[in-house]
């Protein structure tokens, strides 16, 4: 019997759970009593209650995010029956004061130093009358940090999250960020040493969830020359980092731009290229300042971008967001992220939805249906369009023949549409779909509809299909076969494979 258990539901197995990895760090005198069990959404709700009624705990702390919130409703079922007398803690960005959860106590806040106070009393007596408990910001200097909880297997094999601050400086209202407290810092006294640690026992890739990074100008040049300057003694470190498109000074930019190539990804949010959109959100952002930021990393520095757009927003159309889209891709960003705007619990964008007629999905993940400006046919036809660009653009597995999807054409978003639009004709579903039929389903559709010759597509295709690593030829290019086949790319390793396949294709 284990008197606490931590049971976070990741979304993937190459995920950790950063948040359960604090609440164990600071569990104090009861860290003896506690377990870490972790689960992924893949996992049917009856497989994960079946371990946890295993460990039969007396108390059993839950995280609640929006890509897991439905698998945690099942959960909770299941457990209620099952383990009757085990009290459940949850909390997570999915709370909110007026949530309709299962649980004996909703925990809403960081729950850094609050969850171990809760247990404290649930283990000595029965639970509160009021449920709901509003944990307070705590003092990041207080916290004992998390990373010494992280296995050898975790850092081996899984994706390593760090934070060096809380908080954001943007308000933007469709991020739950925008109701938070200013932006805290951990002390770097204290911080730069565990990453030390962490560098000796082997950790290499490093993703920060600092939604600002660059907002403290001194303090992120610190810490990337304090990466920098161990590149060398610790080969194969790679870094994560978020920033704002406005943070850029000389310095900054000089320090990015020593980083080596295979170094260094940038996550950069553009969300729209409309500033009036931006305005109205709480996010005004001089878009000419960030394209000439784009510009400058792309051509001066080897960072790996990975930029950001938002479909959706109050007062974006159709147009404007393929204008925008344009502007974008003519940056040339290793990866364009196009999300679909959701109404996140707590999230002030419920400000606009009177003005702009927003319609949302009521469950999660809350996506937006249509707005006054954007027509729900038009917003389905997007939401493809996304699905479509990550599986044949950003994936990698499409390098060589992706362009010539929009070849010629005046707009990539426009192109890029009308094949999205073909291969929902093509496919009923767009979701499992077999790598050698998306190629098939390419190819006929570059030579078919784009009047590329047959052994111009399959060639690209083949290309691109073998640099996966794929030894075997697709039937649809088999007559098509060039006379010497290019050789298959060695085994890529499964963290930051998208990357990978970038690295080496442009080498």
């Amino acid at each position: 019997m284990t008197s606490i258990l931590l049971a976070p539901i990741n979304a993937r197995h190459s995920h950790t759970a950063f948040g359960a990895r604090y609440l164990l760090a600071n569990m104090g005198d009861l860290r003896a009593q506690t377990a870490l069990v972790e689960f992924t959404i893949q996992q049917p709700a009856e497989e994960i209650a079946q371990r946890i009624v295993a460990h039969s705990p007396r108390i059993l702390g839950l995280s609640a995010y929006i890509w897991n919130a439905e698998r945690l409703r099942q959960l909770l079922s299941l457990l209620r029956r099952r383990l009757p007398d085990t009290r459940v803690v949850l909390g997570g960005p999915e709370l909110t004061p007026g949530a309709d959860w299962d649980a004996d106590v909703l925990l809403l806040g960081e729950g850094d130093l609050a969850f171990a106070a809760t247990c404290r009393r649930l283990l000595d007596a029965p639970p509160p009358a009021e449920r709901l408990i509003h944990a307070p910001p705590p003092e990041l200097e207080a916290l004992a940090l998390p990373y010494g909880e992280y296995t050898d297997e975790d850092l081996a094999h899984r994706t390593l999250y760090v934070e060096t601050s809380r908080g954001c400086a943007m308000r933007c209202d469709y991020c739950v960020s925008a109701t938070g407290e200013a932006v805290r810092y951990f002390p770097l006294d204290t911080l730069l040493p565990a990453f030390d640690t962490l560098l000796e026992r082997g950790a290499r890739l490093f993703k920060f969830c600092d939604r600002s990074f660059n907002l403290h100008l001194p303090r992120a040049v610190a810490i990337l020359r304090f990466f920098r300057e161990r590149l060398e003694a610790h080969p194969g470190l790679f870094l994560h980092v978020e920033m704002l498109p406005e943070r850029f000074t000389p310095e900054l930019l000089a320090q990015l731009a020593a980083f080596p190539p295979r170094s260094l990804q940038l996550e950069i949010g553009l969300q729209s290229f409309d500033e009036d959109v931006l305005s109205r959100i709480r996010r005004p952002q001089n878009v000419k300042r960030a394209e000439d930021i784009l510009r400058h990393l792309r051509q001066h520095t080897a960072a790996y971008l990975h930029t950001d757009l938002i479909a959706g927003l109050p007062g974006e159309t159709p147009a404007s967001f393929a204008s925008g889209f344009d502007r974008l891709a003519a940056l040339r960003p290793h990866e364009i992220q196009l999300g679909i705007l959701k109404k996140l619990p707590g999230a002030p964008i419920v400000r606009h939805q009177q003005a702009f007629d927003m319609r949302f999905n009521p469950r999660a993940p809350y996506e937006i249906r249509s707005t006054k400006d954007w027509p729900a046919d038009h917003l389905r036809r997007t939401e493809r369009f996304a699905h479509y660009w990550d599986a044949i653009v950003n994936s990698g597995r499409f390098l060589p023949a992706a362009p010539l999807l929009w070849a010629q054409e005046a707009s990539v978003f426009e192109a890029f549409m009308a094949f999205s639009d073909w291969m929902g004709r093509r496919f009923f579903v767009e979701h499992g779909i077999p790598l050698a039929d998306k190629v098939s389903a390419v190819f006929d559709y570059l030579t078919r509809v784009r009047a590329q010759p047959p052994a111009v597509a399959a060639d690209a295709l083949l290309r691109g299909y073998r640099h996966t690593g794929a030894r075997d030829i697709p039937p649809a290019l088999a007559p098509h076969l060039p006379a010497e086949l290019p050789p298959p790319s060695p085994p890529l390793p499964r963290a930051l494979r998208r990357q990978h396949l970038h690295w080496t294709y442009d080498a």
